[in-house]
């Protein structure tokens, strides 16, 4: 079955369409955005970030923050520059959307994890103010910031390795990606296309995703799509804004057959958009085409990898391996 939003929230066409796409809203928040006048003349983003003299350096005070840090303090030369996909949770509000607890409690199950061990994934991420993730082939990047002060940073599992940025931060994922990473992070490196897009992503959004169109599905790269970005939240259930963008504006009589995929779609310029919503019991009887789909396949991968993310550290807390204290980047476990 196909879904053709990008997210899978047209389920059998089972779905609640809420007021249309607020088109002023989004260009005031992203005024680069494909469908927004005037889009070339908005100020972008410098491809090179200031000269830093270590992993992951950030500016303090008086200092002026390299212009690859975004507002949330990622620094988006720690992305693959050819990244097949990309995507931010906001780990700060989790705790204020019930739901999301729940779907991660879904998801989680989905990928074998135990209660416990899925409560204990939801209180890594809400416990952090912004996971990002980098997805390249089978190469998986991870940028955590907001690290808590009394944290540690569980041994990483076979295969990766974890290198603190500083006490608020920590690089993870595959190994070579991350010395890789590691290398860009002291350099002027440029953005890619994607990391250039997170960057200007709305800061207050949930969970953000964006990705090449083959993550979309056959039949967007069949209709010509370049990329698809998507923004969720998960108060009450699941709702989301997808844009699906092109080279250049598209005839839709062209593409109708895709376009009869993703319920009351509009076309602006060379974009393709689609707002969706999903109750909580909807999402719940879907949560096997959800994991299968874009949104559930990036959220999955943080999920998954919200094991090894700094945790908090109390008396209740069972180490599986020994902890060295008195590190400069925090206490963390060794194998």
């Amino acid at each position: 079955m196909l879904f053709g939003l990008a997210c899978a929230f047209c389920l059998d066409g089972q779905y609640n369409q809420k007021k249309g796409f607020d088109f002023t809203e989004a260009c005031f928040r992203n005024p680069r955005l494909p469908y927004c006048p005037g889009r070339d003349f908005a100020p972008k983003p410098d491809p090179k970030g200031g000269k830093t003299s270590g992993v992951g350096r950030y500016a303090t005070a008086g200092e002026t923050a390299p212009s690859t840090i975004d507002a949330a303090g990622i620094d988006w030369r720690f992305a693959d520059p050819d990244a097949d996909a990309l995507a931010v949770l906001n780990g700060s509000k989790l705790s204020a959307a019930p739901f999301a607890h729940s779907l991660i409690d879904l998801l989680g199950s989905k990928q074998g994890l135990t209660q416990d061990e899925a409560q204990s994934v939801f209180g890594a991420l809400s416990g952090i103010n912004q996971v990002a993730l980098s997805v390249r082939g089978d190469k998986i990047l991870l940028m955590v910031t907001g690290r808590p002060a009394d944290s540690i940073l569980p041994a990483p599992k076979a295969g990766w390795k974890a290198v603190p940025l500083g006490t608020s931060a920590v690089l993870m994922g595959n190994a070579d990606a991350v010395d890789q990473a590691s290398q860009r992070l002291t350099m002027d490196s440029a953005l890619g296309d994607l990391p250039s897009a997170a960057q200007q992503r709305p800061g207050d959004s949930e969970f953000w995703t964006a990705g090449s169109a083959k993550l979309a599905g056959q039949e967007a790269v069949s209709a010509g799509v370049k990329r698809f970005e998507l923004m969720a939240s998960m108060r009450d259930g699941l709702a989301s804004d997808t844009i699906f963008e092109f080279d250049a504006a598209r005839d839709p009589s062209a593409i109708k057959t895709w376009l009869s995929t993703l319920g009351d779609a509009k076309m602006e310029g060379n974009a393709v958009l689609v707002r969706t919503t999903m109750g909580a019991d909807e999402t719940r009887r879907n949560v096997s085409q959800i994991g299968a789909s874009p949104l559930g396949q990036r959220l999955g991968a943080i999920i998954s990898s919200a094991r090894y993310l700094p945790k908090r550290d109390t008396e209740a807390t069972v180490h599986a391996h020994p902890v060295i204290y008195g590190l400069d980047g925090g206490p963390r476990e060794v194998k």
